[in-house]
């Protein structure tokens, strides 16, 4: 007959709830599956939170919004190559564009069944990261346990805690490395330094208001009519219709990467995201250089 706790005296029942947990700790031991030492779970838990904590910081800086399930980030990154013709000339230009994903981010604001109710948790203080765990706080609580207890504990924290780190990883890959793969590649290949725009710079198609104006070739995206054609006092489209209802020069912010006298009409775009798409690139490189050598003999 299995003997209920509960009709035991209290401190029979911690001894009888030791000595069960003590036994399973030396039957795991036995099989080898778990690591269930102290000081190396410690040393583990110690560099996985400073890791983690250095790729939370970098991430946290593109954060748009937070649940306690999903947090969506933006970036701004620079995708395609275009190559077109403007005044005799053909361009090479690359427009930055802002992108935003959201990621499940459960494992940072909640704990899992085997850590729950243990050491009582605590969001992190500042306002706009308030979903997510203090796991440095939470770990540091965690040593007043009793060793016989601490000894599973960690483990299994630690197992938690790399989960987190993969789903930093997946966030610190498409915020900052994959874009920096691009601009990287791009500053390579034109000689270049690309300038990242900061927030406050409307991407994509929007009534112009640079200041400094633009080339008298450049093409309204409004209107498709060159931007000279443009009233010099509202940069109003022509034959736009009445006052009421005009519309304006329209641009969108791009980079440009290079220009050349070239025979024949090139107008293209290239991936640079992509590994086929950048050969392809640096092949039409190769084929305009010698085009151009070709040209002046």
């Amino acid at each position: 007959m299995v003997e209920d706790s509960s009709e035991l005296e209290p401190l029979e029942q911690v001894s009888k709830a030791r000595a069960e947990l003590g036994a399973f700790l030396i039957s795991e031991k036995k099989n080898g599956t778990v690591n269930f030492d102290i000081e190396q779970n410690i040393r583990e838990i110690r560099a996985i939170l400073k890791m983690n904590a250095e790729i939370f910081d970098r991430c946290m800086k593109f954060m748009t919004d937070a649940s306690d399930k999903s947090t969506s980030f933006t970036r701004i990154c620079f995708g395609d190559v275009l190559v077109r013709e403007r005044a005799g000339l053909t361009q090479f230009i690359t427009k930055p564009k802002r992108e935003k994903l959201s990621f499940d981010t459960t494992s940072l604001s909640t704990l899992p069944n085997d850590l729950e109710d243990i050491i009582i948790k605590h969001n992190m203080a500042d306002e706009k990261l308030r979903f997510f765990i203090d796991f440095e706080m939470f770990f540091l609580k965690s040593l007043i346990l009793h060793e016989v207890v601490l000894e599973p504990f960690l483990p299994k924290l630690k197992e938690h805690l790399m989960t987190i780190q993969v789903c930093l990883g997946n966030i610190d890959e498409w915020t900052i490395h994959q874009p920096q793969f691009a601009i990287s590649f791009l500053e390579a290949t034109f000689s270049t330094k690309i300038e990242v725009p900061n927030e406050s710079v409307i991407l994509g198609k929007h009534a112009c208001d640079c200041y400094c104006g633009h080339d008298s070739y450049e093409i309204c995206l409004e209107c498709r009519r060159r931007y000279s054609d443009h009233s010099s006092i509202n940069l109003r489209c022509p034959s736009s219709g009445s006052n009421l209802f005009y519309k304006e020069f329209q641009c969108e912010v791009y980079q440009e990467l290079m220009n050349c006298i070239l025979r024949g009409k090139h107008e293209t775009s290239f991936d640079v995201n992509n590994g086929n798409e950048q050969a392809r690139l640096k092949k039409f490189l190769e084929f305009i250089a010698i085009d151009s050598l070709t040209a002046v003999s």
